[in-house]
Formats: structure tokens, sequence, C-alpha cells
């Protein structure tokens, strides 16, 4: 039998954080731990393992659907920027080409 892994172990081999962790398993979108809950919790190595491959994507669909947290970031605040600088135009009654109405 393989060592179970700490909740420390599992979120560095997954990449996520605590809270991320916390949400799945409470969503039913995760393994339950072997032994309980909380910071303390083990977690079967073969059951992570099969609940990783049954999430697998190609990588080049999972690249496309899953921006990292940055670009995701950077989108944000680009379009946000955006939506006030239209705002700010239209406010001072100038449309997007710098001519007024």
């Amino acid at each position: 039998m393989k060592r179970l892994l700490t909740r420390k172990e599992l979120l560095e081999l997954l990449g996520i954080g605590d809270s991320t962790l916390y949400r799945m398993t409470k969503a039913g979108e995760f393994i339950l731990p072997v032994n309980g809950q909380g910071r303390k919790s083990l977690f079967c190595p073969d059951a992570v393992e099969a609940w990783v491959k049954s999430r697998q994507q190609p990588v080049a669909q999972t690249a496309a659907t899953n921006p990292t947290k940055s670009e995701r970031q950077k989108s944000r605040n680009f379009a946000e920027r955006q939506l006030r600088a239209q705002q700010s135009l239209e406010r001072h009654g100038l449309n997007q080409k710098g001519g007024s109405k």
C-alpha cells in the first residue's frame, strides 16, 4: 500500500490552493479524505491519481479554456479599464473615435 498524502502534499501535487481544495470538496467535485477533515486530512494517492485521470483534457483544449490566474487578471483589468474609459467618454458626450455626438 502506498503512503497516504498529507493535505500540504496534495496541494503541491495538484498546484491548487487550500481554499480551492475546500470548495471542490464541499461541492462534491473532489475525493474525500481517508481519515476525516481539516488540516490533518490524509488522501489516498490511488484515488487522487484516478481523479486526476478522470479530469484530464487534451493539452490544446486545456490551454484555450483554462487561462492562468495572471492571464485572467490581466484580461479583467483590461476589460474594466475599457469599460471605464467608454463610460467616461459617454459622460462627456464623446464617442470612442474622439469626436463629439
